[in-house]
This record gives structure tokens, C-alpha cells and sequence, in this order.
């Protein structure tokens, strides 16, 4: 059985969690982080005329699943409805495709064992390929209900604790396991508590489950998520397996912060490689309900909103109207499929340009430090959280 990724070299940065790792995954050879492209919304014909700015293919499909949805597939005959559940069309058939599956609940509230839909597991070791992520479980949810006075409250109720996040992990990986071919990620929720990572490490090292996928849930990359990030790749230093991991992290949310009055929105997706991510999947946004319908006017200060592209000189997100674009390219850009494929061609541009200054420099915080969005949101404050270095005691005291 396929277990491990047999990793030819291992650089690592001294300073942050940025590594080059260079391994071979079916016919995919990664020599430095590298982006996947979403193709939820991706058409053949534009997959066709944006695909040669990608060094390696790799196609994803990021999905939350409901209860409702695991039964349907294993009642259903029909072959073209049940590719449709889980995203995959006949032209993905010669390239990589991933899928990356969110619960949105606990699967122990209706199974005693996850075998009872051991089924399930086998439509998803089909249609993904070459590695497969076992499915991340949502932790939490939220949920609204009257108080005594008849006002809406909304709170937080939990979905699965630690111990059995762990019991699904491992029943599922048994059963992808079974005559398996293909690497096996497993998942990791960045809802719970530090405490419960550490713990998620430890149980993965003793079980040696080195492929790990982070599931970002729409979040950003910020502060307390560099701090679980840090705690968990700790465990893994302390029992000096930092070379031995592979990360994929997918489901982040593509800006820190965003305001429709800024032209500038500083960039989360870019960070991905600097918090330790080999592969680096599709984004996702938080949902939000509006309060109210949108008039034609504002759908489209929205839209122009959302039409944003990186910047690599300062690793902003711009405006179409901030850019150097011609009307025709802004006009393409307010497509949202061709939006997204585009900019995630200049993340992948990135990502050569980051590993090269790497491999020249032996270190990363020289390139990454200079960019303006790093310098200049909250004071510094992501150099301070992304890079870690001894504290220099002045001899003064």
C-alpha cells in the first residue's frame, strides 16, 4: 500500500516555515510550492487558453457536503448524476484532479463505523487522482433560536471533538488504504484550540501520517492561524519530521481584508508558502447572508469589488481601475471564472519567483520582507508573526 511520498530533497528555511520539497506524485514532479487551479467554475475553452502559464496541472474541486449528499450517492445508479456530486467531468480524465471535501456534520450522530459507507469513499478514491485527501469534518457551527424575550440569538455548538475527528480520520484512511495506489492526505482543521492541534500532531506522528492537508474553511491567514500553524509543525521538529511532510493547503480565503472603498487589498493566498504549504489549492470566502436585496447599481460596485488582481511587486490585491490593464483585460477580469484562473496563474508565477530567490539566497525573509503590503499592514505586523527569530537581549541590563 502507498503510504509516504518519497521526498528527494528537503530544503528548509531557517527563519519561517518556508521549504522547498522536491518529490514525484504519479506523473506530477514538484520542485517548490505550487498552485492548483479551481475548476469549479472553469470552462474547458478557457482551461485550454490559460493552461500553459501552469508548470504543473493540478485541477481541484472544493466541495461542503451535507448528510443528505452521502446518501443520494449511495442510493443513485445513474453514472452522470453521481460524477456531478462530485464535480467531475470526462475532459478532467488525463489531468490531475483533487477532490477536497468539508463535512458540514458529524458522521458518528447516524454511524457507529465509518465503514457503514465505506461506499461513499470508494466514488472518491475513483474520481481522485493521483493522492487523495481524506474528507475534513467542520468542528462548530452556528446556529440561531429565540431567547425568552422572542430576540434572535445566535451561538456556537460544537459538531465533533477531538477524539473522534481522530477516530474518522483514522477508519477512513483504512478504508482508502484498501489496495490503495495513491498517497493519502489527512486533514487538518485549523477550528480547533491549540491545545487539540498539538495533539492532532502528536497522534499523526505516531501513526506516521506525514501527508497533510490543511483545510482553511474560507479563513485568512492571520495571526492565530500562524500560531496553531507553528504549534502543530513543532511537534513535527521536536521529533525532527519537518522533512518527512508534505502540506497541501486549499479553502483560503484570498485577502486578509478587503474594503469596496480601498484599492489595495492586502493578500492572503501569497502567505500560503511562507506558513509551510508545498501545494497550494483553491480559494474560498467566508458565506455571507445579505441583509437585504442588492439594487442593479450596487451588484455592480460588487462586482467591480471583486474583480481584483495580484499584484507580485507588492503582493496587494488592486482594483481593475489601480492596475496597468488595458480596458479589454479589464473587461475579461470581471469574469469570475477567468478571474480566478488568471490570478492563480500570477500566484503560480509567484511561487517560481519566491523559490528561486530561496534556492539563490538560502533564505526567503529578504524577498518576502521587501514587499509593501508586508512592510506596511498593521506596522510590520505579519514579518514579526511570519518570520521567527532568536530575540537579541541588549547587554545594557
Amino acid at each position: 500500500m502507498v503510504k509516504d511520498i518519497n521526498i528527494r530533497e528537503a530544503i528548509m528555511d531557517k527563519t519561517s516555515h518556508f521549504n522547498i520539497k522536491r518529490f514525484k506524485i504519479g506523473n506530477l514532479r514538484i520542485n517548490g510550492p505550487t498552485k492548483i487551479i479551481d475548476i469549479r467554475d472553469t470552462t474547458k475553452d478557457l482551461f485550454n487558453r490559460e493552461s500553459n502559464k501552469f508548470k504543473n496541472i493540478i485541477l481541484e474541486n472544493s466541495k461542503l457536503v451535507i448528510e443528505d449528499t452521502i446518501n443520494k450517492v449511495l442510493q443513485e445508479s445513474d453514472d452522470q448524476k453521481i460524477k456531478q456530486q462530485f464535480g467531475y467531468k470526462e475532459w478532467f480524465s488525463i489531468y490531475p484532479f483533487i477532490i477536497s471535501h468539508t463535512f458540514k456534520f458529524n458522521p458518528y450522530q447516524n454511524y457507529d463505523k465509518i465503514e457503514k459507507i465505506a461506499e461513499y469513499f470508494d466514488y472518491y478514491y475513483e474520481f481522485s487522482n493521483p493522492f487523495l485527501l481524506i474528507p475534513n469534518i467542520k468542528i462548530e457551527k452556528y446556529i440561531s433560536e429565540k431567547d425568552k424575550s422572542g430576540k434572535i440569538q445566535t451561538k456556537k455548538i460544537k459538531i465533533i471533538n477531538l477524539e473522534d475527528y481522530i477516530k474518522f480520520v483514522d477508519e477512513t484512511y483504512d478504508i482508502l488504504n484498501y489496495k490503495n495506489k495513491k498517497p493519502i492526505f489527512v486533514p487538518l482543521s485549523l477550528k480547533f484550540g491549540i491545545t487539540d492541534i498539538k495533539k492532532l500532531a502528536q497522534e499523526f506522528i505516531k501513526k506516521e501520517y506525514f501527508n497533510i492537508w490543511i483545510d482553511f474553511e474560507g479563513s485568512a491567514i492571520s495571526k492565530t492561524k500562524i500560531a496553531r500553524i507553528r504549534a502543530f509543525w513543532r511537534q513535527f521538529d521536536e521529533k525532527l519530521r519537518t522533512k518527512d511532510i508534505v502540506i497541501y493547503s486549499t479553502n483560503l480565503k484570498r485577502e486578509i481584508i478587503s474594503n469596496k472603498y480601498d484599492d489595495e487589498s492586502p493578500s492572503s493566498d501569497i502567505l500560503a508558502s511562507i506558513i509551510g504549504s508545498n501545494i497550494i489549492g483553491v480559494n474560498r470566502e467566508p458565506p455571507r447572508i445579505p441583509n437585504r436585496a442588492l439594487s442593479p447599481e450596487e451588484l455592480l460596485e460588487l462586482k467591480l469589488h471583486k474583480a481584483r488582481i495580484f499584484d507580485s511587486n507588492t503582493y496587494y490585491y488592486l482594483k481593475l481601475k489601480a492596475s496597468n490593464l488595458n480596458k479589454k483585460q479589464q473587461k475579461n477580469l470581471m469574469k469570475p471564472n477567468f478571474n480566478k484562473i488568471f490570478n492563480s496563474g500570477l500566484l503560480e508565477n509567484e511561487f517560481k519567483n519566491q523559490s528561486q530567490y530561496f534556492l539563490d539566497n538560502n533564505q526567503i525573509e529578504g524577498y518576502i520582507s521587501n514587499k509593501e503590503m508586508i512592510q506596511n499592514y498593521k506596522d510590520g505586523e505579519l514579518k514579526r508573526d511570519l518570520f521567527h527569530k532568536d530575540i537579541k537581549i541588549s547587554s545594557w541590563f
